[in-house]
């Protein structure tokens, strides 16, 4: 059998192998150099419509954070998405890697690369567990925001449910892909998928009472320019683990059309300027209501002078009015 033969009937198998186990839809390419073969998952969200990796359900949510990352985003307008060396799990990632035995060097790099934002459905605000971890014991404060725009149109983002387990169809694709390499063994047969949009919403058990959904980015830009423009980067000392991580802003909705945000003075109109496909083929969120823990650090009465500058804060930077709680978010008994 010749060179070429070979290939083709490779190919065949391989294309067989990946096509028995993912949807044809998430595939945007694939192809072979000599003995070397590979798959490109989509970059399209619409891509994963009806599958486990695309949320279904109705787009409100809550996210807890410090009050003083809550400023940073009303004030810069932005939610920042941070890559997985941010994460509090030192072992994102690396779980659903080691059981598809990716290895360590690529996981590593991947995880460079794989920017999200966490937070749950908006009926999990009460849930004390996720303000006790997240909301530091009710000393931080909830973002409540829907999402407006069609996921289906997004491009690379995607929006799911984290699981706590991984999928059989991904460890069979890997187990069978071992079988290909082993029947074409002599040809020097090597075989390349990269799965790390898929992973971004795979971590252990151990994480199962967040209830997490994650809104997710893989490689949201190549270009090194492009990088070195929107990337920016944090040293984290804390918890006996330094290290460097990286994040990108998202721009939050604002209402360009509002009388708040307009001015007939150009250097002082705060409208948002982007790309009039921005809010198209990125997610859209808009906050519809913030409430701080009763462990904050202020009285209920105290809260009140803050809450009134926090909903001018609002009006003047995202152009709408949002009418806060008028006491501060106590536990549930």
């Amino acid at each position: 059998m010749d060179q070429m033969e070979l290939i083709e009937k490779i190919t065949v198998d391989f294309i067989a192998c990946i096509n028995k186990h993912l949807p044809k839809k998430w595939i945007s390419s694939s192809g072979s150099s000599g003995p070397r073969f590979h798959v490109v998952l989509s970059e399209k969200n619409s891509s994963y419509v009806s599958s486990e990796y695309f949320y279904e359900g109705e787009r409100k949510f809550v996210h807890w954070t410090n009050i003083q990352n809550l400023m940073s985003i009303i004030n810069s307008r932005q939610i920042r998405l941070y890559n997985l060396q941010n994460s509090n799990d030192v072992k994102e990632f690396k779980y659903a890697g080691e059981k598809l035995t990716i290895p360590d060097n690529i996981i590593d790099y991947s995880k460079n690369y794989l920017y999200t934002f966490s937070f749950c459905e908006s009926k999990e605000k009460d849930n004390p567990i996720l303000w006790s971890k997240y909301g530091n014991d009710y000393s931080g404060a909830t973002i409540e925001f829907e999402i407006l725009n069609n996921p289906e149109d997004w491009i690379n983002f995607m929006l799911s449910r984290t699981y706590y387990e991984l999928p059989e169809k991904l460890i069979r694709l890997v187990d069978d892909l071992k079988c290909l390499k082993n029947k074409w063994s002599g040809s020097g047969i090597e075989t390349e998928i990269d799965l790390g949009r898929l992973i971004a919403f795979h971590k252990h058990s151990d994480f199962k009472d967040e209830q997490e959904i994650r809104l997710s980015s893989y490689y949201p830009y190549v270009n090194i320019e492009a990088i070195l423009k929107y990337f920016n980067t944090e040293f984290r000392f804390d918890n006996e683990r330094p290290r460097i991580t990286d994040y990108f802003g998202l721009y939050l909705w604002v209402d360009n059309e509002s009388s708040y945000i307009t001015s007939t003075d150009k250097e002082l109109d705060r409208r948002l300027v982007v790309n009039d496909d921005y809010f198209i083929k990125n997610p859209k969120l808009k906050i519809t209501n913030i409430s701080f823990g009763e462990n904050c650090g202020i009285s209920n009465l105290e809260y009140c002078k803050f809450k009134e500058k926090l909903e001018e804060i609002i009006r003047f930077k995202l152009g709408y009015r949002i009418s806060l709680p008028w006491g501060l978010y106590k536990r549930k008994q």
